[in-house]
């Protein structure tokens, strides 16, 4: 059974898993789904249509499945989807999509841990196991891959993507997409994600080639010639094939090499 705090307001509409808690003063308005074990921490918003998986951890003062904020939609009819095992911490917010439809949703991974003041912005696609740190904003429509790391106060523009296994340094924003593994840092792509490549455990082989590919983008002014170099220097590897594939997708281009920026810094603009 669930246990309803008495000061806690409950919409007739919700849906409430075994061994769900309602903390105190908390509101949950229209259909909300919300999967056993979880707990609603106090003064948390839950607005429907929102789904929150199982054993999640939500608020205190946190807001989920609020209106997109968007000058043109009200939200009607749209979504949130929440993974299971989540974390959201106080004062975070996640916003619902700005088109109805489940296929259209705000989406969270599972075992997400959103720390205090993070913000993610309507349509948003959130892979597993990532981590946002205090204040961390994604603008609208960012898609983030599994286990990335964003450090405190780093700001994502809309319709960003940022490919698995990359970390963000804190107070970082990034206007460009960024590949898989990345390390970003000063402005732009420091390095590849060594700690974070050996902790999900790939390979030698994986490393090594993932290592070639950034050397490529370091030493290559455009993409197409760091396309070129990969293919030609990195062996034919699945994260060789990734990094090559996300770069080669329609997006907003690639957030440019540390590399490169220092150049142009120091007025040095040639190859």
């Amino acid at each position: 059974m669930p246990q309803i705090h008495p000061t806690a307001v409950v919409d007739a509409r919700a849906e409430l898993g075994d061994d769900v808690e309602i903390g105190p003063y908390v509101i949950i308005q229209g259909h909300v789904v919300i999967g056993a074990g979880a707990i609603i921490h106090s003064h948390s918003v839950v607005y429907g249509h929102s789904v929150i998986g199982r054993n999640c951890r939500i608020g205190p003062s946190a807001y989920i499945g609020m209106e997109p904020q968007h000058r043109s939609n009200a939200g009607v009819g749209t979504s949130c989807y929440i993974g299971d095992e989540t974390t959201i911490r106080e004062t975070a917010q996640v916003n619902r999509a700005t088109r109805p439809g489940p296929e259209h949703a705000t989406r969270l991974g599972a075992r997400c841990f959103l720390m205090a003041g993070a913000h993610v912005g309507h349509d948003c696609q959130i892979g597993d196991d990532v981590t946002m740190a205090n204040a961390v904003l994604l603008g609208g429509h960012v898609t983030v891959g599994e286990r990335v790391f964003f450090g405190g106060g780093s700001g994502v523009h809309q319709f960003c993507r940022i490919g698995r296994l990359t970390v963000v340094a804190g107070i970082e924003q990034i206007t460009r997409d960024v590949p898989p593994f990345a390390a970003v840092r000063y402005g732009g792509l420091k390095a590849y994600n060594a700690i974070g490549c050996r902790r999900f455990g790939l390979d030698r082989e994986s490393i090594q080639a993932i290592r070639g590919a950034y050397r490529c983008l370091h030493s290559n002014r455009t993409i197409p010639d760091a396309i070129a170099a990969i293919r030609a220097t990195v062996p034919d590897v699945p994260v060789a094939a990734e990094i090559i594939a996300f770069a080669t997708a329609k997006g907003r281009g690639l957030q440019p090499s540390v590399h490169f920026l220092n150049r142009l810094a120091a007025g040095d603009d040639s190859n």
